[in-house]
């Protein structure tokens, strides 16, 4: 069974993310968290694993137990390192059994509506005849305490909070589809294969023209790239970093998250093509009230650092009444 919830749907400026698994003990976390990371290094994504049984027992969390306050500290320890990571722009996965629902919405709060909890469900009797470190067995025999499952508790999300339900006795490649899809339909992953329409342009600032042939391009395609110039500072007509026309190009178009990305490109100023690319290049006409708008005009009006004291440079790129 698969259960999709996609909540806060808005991206932040980051390209960073966090999938979270989360699950009991033996229910196939890892096996997804190292084929996920195989799946999204593939796609060009740096990714940064946080195991529970790697990195955070043996180097971050060493002489933590498993009580409940001690299971809480290395979530909340994994979280403060994930969220770094997302805030740096990158793919972290989390495999935490993770068992209590207040520790891992501390995580959620901390990193925002870029983590996804995924929660494996895997039947307890399933996990316990897996139980490839006979924890499950020694707990049963009363030699190990707090296995949750056995004798401590797993505290599900609400239905209304988690991200993703997932399978853990489904095929491990189908899974990693699952999470793949969902990313892409947040808008935090970038496809593959489909069409896609691609738009280049400083954007120097991103103004209504801008969204209107975003809006053809969408229609055209129904998936837009749009490749941002790197030309910050080359001279006064660039007064806006790549963060900043991200930032307004998210904001402009927040109502089509999962219908398009942001790239940022070298200051290409040539398009080289031979016969038979496979693609067409597509001059789209908006008419003559939206092609009259001058990114030149706009920058006119901002002082020297782009923000005029007490008017968002947003503000400046709507298309007047």
């Amino acid at each position: 069974m698969t259960a999709i919830n996609l909540i806060a749907p808005k991206r932040k400026m980051s390209d960073g993310f966090c999938v979270w698994l989360t699950g009991l003990p033996a229910a196939g976390k890892t096996t997804i968290a190292k084929a996920l990371q195989t799946e999204l290094e593939k796609r060009g994504r740096v990714v940064t694993m946080l195991d529970g049984d790697g990195a955070m027992r043996q180097v971050l969390s060493t002489g933590l137990g498993f009580t409940k306050d001690d299971r809480d500290l290395n979530v909340r320890r994994a979280g403060f390192v994930a969220g770094e990571v997302v805030r740096h722009g990158g793919a972290v996965i989390c495999a935490l059994v993770s068992p209590y629902a207040d520790a891992r919405g501390f995580v959620r709060r901390m990193i925002d509506t870029a983590f996804v909890e995924v929660y494996v469900q895997t039947p307890l009797h399933v996990c316990e005849k897996r139980d490839p470190k006979g924890l499950d067995r020694r707990a049963r025999a009363g030699e190990l305490e707090h296995m949750t499952g056995i004798d401590d508790p797993y505290e599900e999300s609400d239905p209304h909070v988690l991200n993703l339900q997932i399978d853990g006795e489904r095929p491990v490649e189908k899974n990693v589809c699952v999470i793949a899809t969902y990313l892409e339909n947040r808008g935090l992953l970038e496809r593959v294969s489909n069409p896609a329409a691609l738009m280049i342009g400083r954007y120097q600032p991103w103004h209504d023209g801008h969204r209107a042939l975003f809006m053809q391009a969408l229609e055209m395609e129904g998936y837009v790239v749009i490749g941002v110039r790197e030309t910050y500072g080359l001279s006064d007509k660039n007064p806006f970093t790549f963060a900043e026309v991200k930032a307004r190009i998210e904001e402009s178009l927040s109502a089509f998250v999962g219908s398009f990305e942001i790239r940022r490109l070298p200051n290409i100023t040539n398009i080289v093509y031979g016969r038979d690319v496979g693609y067409r290049i597509t001059r789209v006409g908006l008419g003559p009230e939206i092609e009259g708008i001058s990114a030149t005009q706009i920058r006119s009006t901002l002082n020297v650092i782009g923000k005029p004291y007490g008017v968002e440079w947003k503000d400046q790129v709507r298309l007047s009444s």
